[in-house]
């Protein structure tokens, strides 16, 4: 057994509208950690920090002015979700890590791994974390499950003509948003995948593929995810 995977947990699925835990998914997410542990030699969650974020982040903001303290901030929200999905697997061989480097070193040292993680950098989308960790395990592709289920050619909630994409390549999704040499990330916005971290994914050959909306209400198992949605890649 020599299999990974990366797997990038939204915290717009994590958190509902009333900022409530969604267990739910977590439990949907436990049955398919439980069972991948005889799949896969190493397994990475990363989760984001979703609505929880973006609501502290605005109630401090008139405030807190500095962009680089306010995506701290958000960046916490994303390692207390982390913590809260490593408690709810109930493995004590689960790493969190607390600095990219300690990521790092533990991907590169460790052949049994179980990590659960944030954000780690600043200026980076927890979707950049796990293109990172993809890279570093030398894996050609992420899963991210979120609360949009496809991409679409247009905004389908201004265009109810609005049609899904299901392979898309990078080049053509750096056109579809418009996003230029010169972009960066960009908190909160409103593009499925950050800029920064869609040329990051491109040059280095990772794809995509992220699912999710409000089919994860309908499934059984999370792998039924793996087969539905958009798949970007180079």
């Amino acid at each position: 057994m020599d299999k990974s995977i990366v797997l990038k947990i939204g915290g717009s699925v994590l958190y509902d509208k009333n900022l409530d835990v969604n267990f739910d998914i977590l439990t949907k997410l436990k049955n398919w950690y439980k069972s991948s542990l005889s799949v896969y030699s190493r397994i990475v969650i990363v989760v984001g920090g979703g609505t929880l974020s973006r609501v502290i982040q605005e109630k401090v903001s008139g405030d807190i002015v500095e962009d680089g303290y306010l995506h701290q901030i958000g960046m916490s929200v994303t390692q207390i979700s982390a913590n809260i999905v490593a408690g709810y697997l109930d493995d004590k061989d689960i790493y969190i890590p607390r600095k990219l480097g300690d990521a790092y070193e533990y991907l590169n040292d460790e052949e049994q791994v179980r990590m659960v993680s944030g954000g780690l950098k600043i200026g980076w989308s927890t979707d950049m974390d796990a293109v990172v960790y993809a890279d570093i395990l030398h894996l050609d592709r992420i899963f991210k499950i979120s609360d949009i289920d496809y991409l679409y050619d247009s905004n389908p909630k201004e265009d109810p003509n609005a049609k899904p994409i299901l392979d898309c390549t990078w080049d053509e999704y750096l056109k579809l948003f418009h996003i230029t040499e010169s972009d960066g990330h960009k908190p909160n916005s409103n593009t499925p995948i950050d800029p920064l971290c869609a040329k990051f994914a491109d040059m280095k050959n990772i794809g995509i593929h992220f699912t999710g909306g409000k089919r994860i209400e309908k499934i059984n198992s999370i792998e039924e995810l793996f087969h539905e949605g958009t798949y970007i890649h180079p």
